[in-house]
């Protein structure tokens, strides 16, 4: 079986490294930006929402153009447009310019969210996929673990904008390196049965949305992704604006979400390919139910703990079960893979994008609304799972 270089490895692995360093590693800076900006809260926290809402789209284009013409064009051309958004946030001067420069970041980051996971999928078998991507996810972790805490620190002794300047010349060297390194792998696709499709948006989400399994696959990545969304929109102001912690602490605090995302690679990395992708779905479950009582349980505490503690829970069965959620997914139709990876990828952003624009204008009102958003979440992925189950 042909394998993934090491090059080439490495380099998907840093690509997907900047999508959630994108995502999280800014929000830190929420405050400092509504002070320099002068701006309110609704305002500043569309940072996440528009950069979402631009994942969204692009992930619909970028899905169907990846299986006609191929990942290599796709990934230049993307990395290309986020550079160019990246510099437009470090520049502004005004939150308008900001959300502008995000959305143009977020089309361009698209990329991040579903091409990497596709180029593994066209080489490995199901179970073999699952783990690699469980592996990669891993290792891309590392850049998030610590992009919270870092944004933290900048904000906090310099300034917001050179977290955008840096975004802006790392993506730059990976730029190079995927001119050097990245092959297509469209052609290697059909080692598992996959081959290219000269498939058009509309055509290929209508395929695969008639199909059960797929559909139930898409609710679980929303709603399992969603609790992460709405979480990265809602919690930074209610750990800096309701209980004053400052940014560099939220940044560390952070971590703990990190480090549970990146434990449950792991043991996803480890098991998924003898366990089996839908069993490793079914346990990855466990945690997350518990995750979710528990934010309920710790509800009238207010040490950090109480807020971070249930969502690190959350997001070890994220790592746990998305490698498979993902991995399901692209093999439904395994001629449209990378459609299947950008439409559910779309799905569960444009379901963050709601969430996040629903905290923004409800939170300011009672930090419960967090919970109550955070448990809706949780209800569609369930809901998914038992579409899953009926599926079959």
């Amino acid at each position: 079986m042909q394998k993934l270089g090491k090059p080439l490895l490495f380099l998907l692995i840093a690509v997907a490294a900047i999508g959630p360093l994108t995502l999280n590693g800014v929000l830190p800076a929420t405050s400092a930006i509504m002070a320099d900006l002068s701006t309110r809260y609704e305002l500043a926290q569309m940072v996440l929402t528009v950069f979402l809402a631009a994942n969204l789209l692009s992930q619909l284009v970028l899905g169907p153009a990846a299986d006609t013409y191929g990942r290599r064009p796709v990934m230049l051309f993307s990395l290309l447009v986020f550079i160019i958004g990246s510099l437009v946030c470090a520049t502004a001067g005004s939150i308008e310019v900001l959300l502008a420069g995000r959305f143009v970041q977020g089309v361009g980051g698209a990329v991040c969210v579903f091409l990497p996971r596709t180029i593994v999928r066209d080489i490995y078998s199901q179970g073999k996929a699952a783990s690699m991507i469980g592996y990669m996810t891993t290792a891309m972790m590392v850049a998030p673990l610590f992009g919270p805490a870092v944004g933290g620190w900048v904000t906090d002794n310099t300034s917001w904008r050179f977290m955008y300047g840096g975004l802006a010349g790392l993506t730059s060297l990976l730029f190079l390196a995927c001119w050097r390194y990245q092959r297509e792998t469209l052609g290697n696709a059909s080692i598992n049965g996959q081959v290219g499709s000269q498939s058009t948006f509309f055509s290929s989400s209508l395929t695969l949305l008639r199909h059960k399994g797929f559909v139930a696959c898409t609710c679980m990545l929303a709603g399992a992704v969603g609790v992460y969304y709405g979480f990265l929109s809602g919690a930074p102001y209610i750990a800096m604006e309701s209980r004053g912690m400052s940014a560099s602490s939220y940044g560390i605090w952070f971590a703990m979400v990190a480090i549970g995302y990146l434990t449950g690679n792991l043991v996803a990395g480890r098991f998924s390919e003898k366990v089996g992708v839908e069993r490793m779905l079914l346990l990855g479950f466990l945690p997350f139910v518990t995750g979710l009582v528990l934010f309920w349980l710790l509800l009238p505490l207010q040490h950090p703990l109480a807020l971070f503690l249930p969502m690190m829970i959350v997001a070890f069965s994220n790592g746990m079960s998305l490698p498979s959620m993902i991995t399901l997914a692209m093999s439904f139709r395994p001629e449209l893979s990378a459609s299947a990876s950008g439409l559910a990828g779309s799905v569960q952003t444009a379901f963050g994008v709601v969430l996040s624009v629903a905290m923004g204008y409800l939170l300011p009102s009672a930090d419960i609304w967090l919970f109550i958003l955070l448990s809706l979440s949780a209800l569609v992925s369930v809901t998914g799972l038992l579409l899953m189950r009926h599926a079959h």
